[in-house]
């Protein structure tokens, strides 16, 4: 028991012991006594989890007991997920999260490096051109209804972001045709 604080210690132990009792109630022993491979199976996870949970670690998410199935995702999240999926499959994950800097470096940069957002519409990811029209930051930026290119010139934190331009796709072939189009134009 934690002597500093022996009241977070009894704590942690509560949430440990309620663990237990969430990870036995998950295995049927009439399957297990039935030799059922996968109840068999889920009884050692269990068995595991329990030894660790007795030496004082937390257990978390055990595969093949928590859930049988993977969590399952809702419409949004898998959206967003083939969207990320499509800008890999087209090699732009390199770019994710960044824009490209002009001036002195001319590289590509993490755009939490730039100090405000004033004048950018809400947007899901930004991506990095391979250049920028003029000193200062530029990116590609997609949001649920299109593809917009926003740059902000030097000095960033005395200038808002402009919009350049903006399209808007209704599938992800055509925001993948729009990234490709506004990532290439001069």
């Amino acid at each position: 028991m934690d002597e500093q604080n022996p009241e977070e210690s009894v704590q942690e132990w509560i949430t440990r012991a309620r663990r237990a009792r969430e990870l036995v109630d998950r295995v049927d022993l009439d399957e297990v006594t039935g030799h059922d491979p996968q109840a068999v199976e889920k009884l050692a996870k269990v068995t595991e989890a329990l030894g660790e949970l007795s030496e004082g670690r937390n257990v978390e998410y055990i595969p093949g007991v928590d859930e049988d199935e993977a969590p399952e995702m809702d419409a949004e999240q898998l959206r967003r997920s083939e969207m990320m999926t499509a800008l890999s499959d087209a090699g732009l994950a390199d770019r994710l999260g960044r824009v490209f800097m002009h001036g002195d470096t001319n590289e590509m940069i993490v755009i939490d490096l730039i100090p405000h957002r004033d004048g950018l519409p809400e947007f899901e990811v930004c991506l990095a051109p391979d250049h920028s029209p003029a000193e200062g930051a530029h990116g590609i930026f997609i949001s649920e209804r299109g593809v917009f290119a926003a740059l902000i010139p030097e000095p960033v934190t005395r200038h808002k972001w402009r919009i350049l331009r903006s399209r808007p796709f209704d599938d992800f072939a055509e925001m993948l045709d729009t990234v490709t189009r506004f990532m290439n134009a001069h």
